[in-house]
């Protein structure tokens, strides 16, 4: 099932509601904190409007590409099991090189069935575009 937008979304400012920053939140009838401060710009004013800018010149295609990337639902990737096993051994490869000294390693010490769990390390994998290493990297910092 895809999501179809007929118009890009346009980037809102945070906006507060009950004492709190929501980004995204619509609230009718309240002020941004993020607007300007007597009649100054703020940086998050600068980032909205280079954000907006960069946003206008994505193709449909484009923008809805980066949406399915972000909310990883991004169909492009077709994998078969060999491709998955050579995936997770140059992980294990990256993750015996980084792991030395790190909880991962304490973890592993403990439990091989936690630390080397094949569908977490497949999240890690998916997570990260199939880049063992940064995949590695950040399974190295969870722990």
């Amino acid at each position: 099932s895809r999501i179809i937008m007929s118009t890009p979304v346009p980037f809102s400012k945070p906006s507060s509601y009950c004492g709190f920053t929501w980004p995204g939140l619509p609230v009718q009838g309240m002020q941004s904190q993020n607007q300007n401060i007597g009649g100054r710009r703020t940086a998050a004013d600068d980032f909205d409007t280079i954000l907006n800018e960069g946003m206008k010149r994505l193709t449909f295609d484009e923008i809805q590409t980066e949406q399915e990337q972000l909310h990883g639902v991004a169909e492009d990737v077709v994998l078969n099991e060999n491709t998955i096993n050579d995936l997770l051994l140059s992980l294990k490869e990256q993750l015996n090189h980084l792991k030395k000294g790190s909880a991962y390693e304490t973890a592993e010490n403990r439990s091989q069935a936690y630390a080397g769990n094949r569908d977490l390390e497949m999240a890690f994998l998916r997570a990260n575009e199939f880049d063992p290493k940064v995949s590695a990297e950040k399974l190295i910092k969870f722990f």
